[in-house]
C-alpha cells in the first residue's frame, strides 16, 4: 500500500494522462488539415533552474507562474519551489528537504506566494525492538512566501486506515480535503471551517474548473462508462450529467474559453458541458513537437497555454509556451496519409523528424486505435479495414497483427518496394537478410519493409534434437519414448498453449497465401492435432509447486523438460540459453512439422506503401531512413535489418561485458547466472557461436503466424475433438472447410 500512496502522491492531478501516455489509446483523430492545428511551442526558461529537476506542480495564479520541482537524493529528496513572470524572469525560489519517506503532495499556491499542500510521514515507532510499528502520518500544511511552515496540521490522528483523496484551496479562500469521512475544510490559518459528507461516494477523479465549478469523473452502470456530474461542494449533492467521448483517454484540465483543456497523445482538445463531441485545437505531429504528451496545463486562452512536456527519448522535461500560428504563416507542402493501429513511438519520432527537415512533404497520422470503445475494443481495426477496403488507402500503412496484411498484398493493395530500393543509391538490397525480405514477398513483390525482426523456434540439447535445421512430431515422439516416464517435451504447457504455438511457427505449412490453397484434411495435421491433445486442458493446481517449479533453468539442465519455446533477438539470449539454461551444446530445431520448417520471422514494426498513394516518391523519402545506418544502428528491441550491423552486434557479443567508470575508461567485468545459489559464468561468445547464430538466422524462411482470426477458427472446431465428441477426421474436414472459406474471403 505504502508504494500505491507514492505513486499517486508524485503524479498526483495526472494519472489519466499517464495512462494514455504508456501504451494508451492517442485520443486524437486525424487532421481534416495539418494547417489549422499547429502552434509554436517555446521553452520558458525559468531563471535558476536546473534541468535536473522533475515537475511536481505547474500553475498560474494571476500574473505569475508557480512551479514545485523534485530532485531525489541519497537520502530523501528535495523540492525546490518558485514562482515568476510569465517570460520566466524574476524568480523567487526557496528549497525544502525531505526526509526519507516524507512526501508532498497536492500543492496549491496562492497569489501572494504561499503554498498549502498535504504533507505524508512514513516513520517507525521503537526501532529494533518488538513493540516496532509503522505508522503513515498525514498533515496539513502551509508554507509562507519564504519556505517557513507557517502552520502544521495533523489530519489523521490515531487513525492508520487513512489516507487523501485530493485537496484544493477554492477562490473563497477555504480549502478542502477529501478522505473517507467526507470533505473538511480548513481557512488560510489551519482552523476548521466546516464538513460535508458527500451523497455518494467521490471514487472518481474530480477537477476544480477556472470558475468555481467542481466536477466529478463518475461509472454509469447502464451506459458501462465514465462520465462527468457537476458536483456542489455546500451541499455534496450531484447535478447533471455529461459524456466525452473517449473519456478514459483524456486527462483533463481546466479550461480558460472553454470548460475543459483534455490532453490525448494525440493533441489537446477543448470541451464545453453539452457539447457531443470534443474540439480539436493542437496537433503534436503538425506542430513538429519531439513529445507524445504534455501534462499540467494551464491556459491563457485557447491560442495561448502552457505545459510540461517530457521528451519521448531523453525523458528531460521543460517548461513550454504553446501559440496558436496562423494557418496563412504555416508553409504549403504536399501532405502524405500515414494510418495505423496504435502507433510506434519510432515511427512517431521519424514522422516529426521528416516534417521538419523535409522541404515538400508532410505526414499526417491517423491512429484507428483512438475508435476503440469500452463496448468494443475492436471498432478501430474494424473501422481501419472498411476504410482500405472501400478505397480511404493511406499514403502508408504501419502493419502489425491485427491489420490483415495477407489479405491486402493479395489484392494488391501494397507498392511493390524492391524497384525503389534497387534504385537508391545509397541503398543495397544485397545488404540486408535476403531471408527476412522474402519473407515479406508476395508473388516476388516487397510488400513492406521490416525494420527490424526477431525468430520464434524451438531449441533443445544438440545431444537430443541432433544438429539439424528441423524436425517431425515422429523424431520428438521418439525422443520422448527414450526418455524416462515423466519427461516432458515443454514446461508448463497446454492443449490451447501447443495449439497457439504450433500454428504461430509451423501454421505456414499448412496455407499458401499466394495460391489460396489450405492443407488441413492431411495426416500431417490430423498427426499434429493427436499430438496437442495429449497435453493437458489445465495443469494441475500444484504443477508449479512440485519440482518443476523448484528452477525454472534447472528442468532443462537435468533433462526433466527437453525444449525451450525461444524468442531469439540477441546473441545475448542465445549465449544465457546455452551456458545457463541448458548448459551444454543447443541446436535451434524449430517446432516439429511435416515440412521440418519450424522456426519463423516476425517483424515487430513493418511500413508499407500504397499501390494507389500519388505521392509515393515522399512515401519513399520517409521509408527509407528505416533501412539506413542511422536506423539499424539503433539499439532497438530485436534484429537489425542490416547485415554489417548485425555482424558488428556479433563481435560486440564475443567481448566482455564492461561499465565506463567516472574517469571514462571501460572497465570490463565477468558475467554470470545464478541457478539453484550457484553462479554460472556466462562467457563471451566464441566465433563459432556467433557463426552458428548468424547461419541459423539466415535460413529460416517462414513468416510467423500471428492471425488471430484464423488461430480461433482452428481453436473452436478443434475444441470438440480434445473432448472426445468427435473424431479427428470430421474437426480437420470443418477446420479446412472453415480456413479455405476464411482464405478466399481475404484474398
Amino acid at each position: 500500500m505504502k508504494g500505491k500512496r507514492i505513486g499517486v502522491y508524485f503524479w498526483a492531478g495526472c494519472m489519466s494522462l499517464m495512462l494514455a501516455a504508456c501504451g494508451g489509446k492517442d485520443s486524437g483523430g486525424a487532421a481534416a488539415s495539418s494547417k489549422e492545428y499547429v502552434y509554436k511551442a517555446e521553452e520558458v526558461p525559468i531563471e535558476g533552474m536546473e534541468n535536473s529537476y522533475q515537475f511536481q506542480n505547474f500553475s498560474i495564479k494571476g500574473e505569475r507562474m508557480y512551479v514545485a520541482l523534485m530532485q531525489w537524493l541519497e537520502e530523501g529528496s528535495r523540492v525546490t519551489f518558485m514562482n515568476c513572470k510569465m517570460d520566466g524572469s524574476d524568480a523567487r525560489s526557496f528549497v525544502v528537504d525531505m526526509p526519507q519517506n516524507s512526501y508532498l503532495s497536492y500543492v496549491n499556491p496562492d497569489e501572494q506566494g504561499n503554498y498549502y499542500m498535504v504533507y505524508d510521514e512514513f516513520i517507525e515507532r521503537n526501532a529494533g525492538t518488538e513493540d516496532s510499528v509503522y505508522e503513515d502520518l498525514y498533515y496539513l500544511i502551509k508554507l509562507d512566501n519564504t519556505g517557513k511552515v507557517a502552520w502544521k496540521l495533523p489530519l489523521n490522528e490515531n487513525r492508520q486506515d487513512y489516507w487523501v483523496k485530493w485537496m484544493h484551496l477554492f477562490q473563497d479562500g477555504r480549502i478542502g480535503v477529501s478522505d473517507q469521512d467526507g470533505i473538511s475544510f480548513y481557512d488560510t490559518e489551519g482552523k476548521p471551517a466546516g464538513h460535508i459528507n458527500p451523497k455518494e461516494e467521490l471514487d472518481g477523479g474530480t477537477y476544480f474548473l477556472n470558475d468555481g465549478t467542481v466536477v466529478v469523473s463518475v461509472y454509469n452502470e447502464s451506459l458501462n462508462k465514465n462520465v462527468l456530474r457537476k458536483f456542489d461542494m455546500n451541499t455534496g449533492e450531484y447535478s447533471g450529467e455529461y459524456e466525452i467521448p473517449g473519456l478514459n483517454g483524456y486527462s483533463l484540465y481546466p479550461g480558460t474559453d472553454s470548460d475543459f483543456l483534455l490532453v490525448g497523445n494525440g493533441g489537446i482538445y477543448s470541451y464545453n458541458f453539452g457539447d457531443t463531441e470534443v474540439k480539436k485545437l493542437m496537433d503534436f505531429i503538425d506542430s513538429d513537437l519531439s513529445s507524445s504528451y504534455v501534462y499540467y496545463i494551464s491556459s491563457v486562452s485557447q491560442k495561448e497555454f502552457y505545459g510540461v512536456m517530457a521528451d519521448d527519448m531523453t525523458g528531460e522535461e521543460t517548461l513550454m509556451k504553446f501559440t496558436k500560428v496562423d494557418p496563412k504563416d504555416v508553409a504549403d507542402k504536399t501532405v502524405l496519409t500515414l494510418a495505423c493501429y496504435y502507433l510506434d513511438w519510432e515511427v512517431r519520432k521519424h514522422v516529426v523528424e521528416f516534417n521538419k527537415s523535409n522541404p515538400d512533404y508532410r505526414i499526417t497520422i491517423t491512429d484507428y486505435s483512438q475508435y476503440d470503445t469500452d463496448e468494443d475494443y475492436t471498432a478501430g481495426i474494424t473501422r481501419l479495414n472498411t476504410d482500405i477496403i472501400s478505397g480511404k488507402m493511406p499514403d502508408i500503412l504501419l502493419l502489425n497483427d491485427n491489420i490483415p496484411v495477407e489479405s491486402y498484398a493479395a489484392k494488391g493493395l501494397f507498392e511493390d518496394l524492391y524497384p525503389y530500393i534497387d534504385q537508391d543509391k545509397e541503398i543495397k538490397r544485397e545488404d540486408y537478410f535476403q531471408n527476412v525480405l522474402k519473407v515479406h514477398e508476395n508473388n516476388g513483390e516487397l510488400y513492406c519493409l521490416p525494420a527490424r525482426f526477431i525468430i520464434y523456434t524451438v531449441t533443445g540439447k544438440t545431444a537430443d534434437v541432433g544438429n539439424g535445421t528441423g524436425w517431425t512430431l515422429q523424431d520428438l515422439e521418439d525422443l520422448l519414448a527414450a526418455k524416462p516416464e515423466g519427461t516432458e517435451a515443454f514446461s508448463g504447457a497446454t492443449r490451447q498453449d501447443m495449439l497457439y504455438y504450433s500454428i504461430r511457427m509451423s501454421g505456414n505449412q499448412f496455407i499458401d497465401w499466394e495460391s489460396g490453397k489450405c492443407n488441413f484434411n492431411t495426416e500431417g495435421f490430423i498427426s499434429l492435432l493427436e499430438f496437442i491433445k495429449g497435453f493437458p486442458e489445465e495443469l494441475p493446481e500444484d504443477y508449479w509447486e512440485k519440482d518443476m517449479g523448484a528452477s525454472w533453468d534447472d528442468q532443462f539442465r537435468q533433462g526433466k523438460v527437453l525444449l525451450d519455446q525461444t524468442v531469439l533477438n540477441s546473441f545475448s539470449g542465445y549465449n544465457y540459453l546455452k551456458k545457463a539454461t541448458f548448459g551444454e551444446d543447443i541446436t535451434m530445431i524449430g517446432f516439429p512439422s511435416e515440412s521440418k520448417k519450424g522456426s519463423s520471422i516476425s517483424s515487430e514494426m513493418k511500413l508499407s506503401m500504397s499501390s494507389k498513394s500519388k505521392n509515393k516518391d515522399g512515401a519513399w523519402q520517409f521509408l527509407r531512413y528505416f533501412l539506413t545506418d542511422e536506423y539499424q544502428e539503433k539499439d532497438n528491441y530485436g534484429w537489425p535489418l542490416s547485415l554489417k550491423q548485425a555482424e558488428q552486434l556479433a563481435q560486440e557479443a564475443k567481448k566482455k561485458p564492461a561499465y565506463e567508470d567516472e574517469n571514462g575508461n571501460r572497465v570490463e567485468y565477468d558475467e554470470t547466472y545464478n541457478i539453484n545459489g550457484v553462479d554460472i559464468p556466462i562467457t563471451p561468445m566464441t566465433q563459432e557461436e556467433v557463426d552458428e547464430v548468424l547461419g541459423f538466422m539466415k535460413s529460416v524462411d517462414q513468416p510467423y503466424t500471428n492471425n488471430q482470426a484464423l488461430i480461433d477458427i482452428i481453436s473452436e472446431e478443434a475444441a470438440p475433438y480434445f473432448a472426445g465428441q468427435k473424431n479427428v477426421k470430421e474437426v480437420v474436414d470443418i477446420i479446412q472447410n472453415r480456413v479455405q472459406i476464411y482464405v478466399s474471403e481475404n484474398r
